[in-house]
């Protein structure tokens, strides 16, 4: 993995370059070597960890290493799938939602802290880490995809009625405004920089609690 002072000067030159059409490409491909560093903290943390390390909490006061995980592969298959492409989650057409044996459907963000540990231990990991894969592959695909002219597009209504409709974001108050903060962004800056924040910020949380 390169160093975090790299990442950092990566980061830097990615939100420069992907403001501008004419460094539009380059910018996306920036911000793909940056996805390419997150997918190396998951090929080590699966490749690690047991089942029993997943439903561990590496700080005292953070979350499970499978909540957590489980958490940022929704949000981007909700947001990825439903609201930018216009389909089906990965969640539901590869029927993780039973292969999984997940409790949720959502994000998890109305999850108590007292209960992560027994939401963790109900995961199937193996199908998890399948479903993680096909969720990470899925959106650096939407990446290479989109062009400037699409970038600059907001999140239609229709899409945000979607996203409501699939009851994917619980309507409690520790989640619902989610479905908000993603729908008032045109793509750049939904695909961008809420996707990838939440990918940044992953790489910097298990970078230093994992290993």
């Amino acid at each position: 993995m390169q160093t975090k002072q790299k990442r950092s000067e990566i980061f830097k030159l990615f939100q420069e370059k992907i403001k501008k059409r004419s460094s539009f490409e380059e910018g996306k491909q920036y911000l793909l070597t940056l996805r390419k560093e997150l997918t190396a903290v998951y090929d080590y943390i699966f490749a690690t960890c047991s089942n029993d390390d997943f439903c561990k909490m590496p700080l005292a006061k953070d979350k499970t290493i499978a909540y957590y995980l489980y958490h940022l592969i929704r949000i981007e298959d909700i947001t990825s799938n439903t609201l930018i492409a216009g389909r089906t989650q990965i969640f539901f057409t590869g029927n993780y939602d039973k292969l999984m044996k997940s409790s949720i459907i959502t994000t998890g963000n109305e999850i108590c802290r007292d209960d992560l540990v027994e939401f963790s231990a109900m995961i199937k990991i193996d199908e998890f880490i399948n479903y993680a894969y096909a969720v990470l592959n899925n959106i650096n695909t939407i990446i290479q995809n989109m062009s400037f002219e699409e970038s600059k597009m907001k999140v239609s209504e229709q899409r945000k009625a979607d996203v409501i409709k699939t009851q994917t974001v619980s309507d409690d108050e520790s989640a619902f405004w989610l479905v908000d903060y993603w729908c008032k962004k045109n793509l750049r800056r939904f695909i961008f920089d809420a996707v990838f924040a939440a990918s940044y910020d992953a790489s910097e949380w298990m970078s230093a609690n994992i290993g």
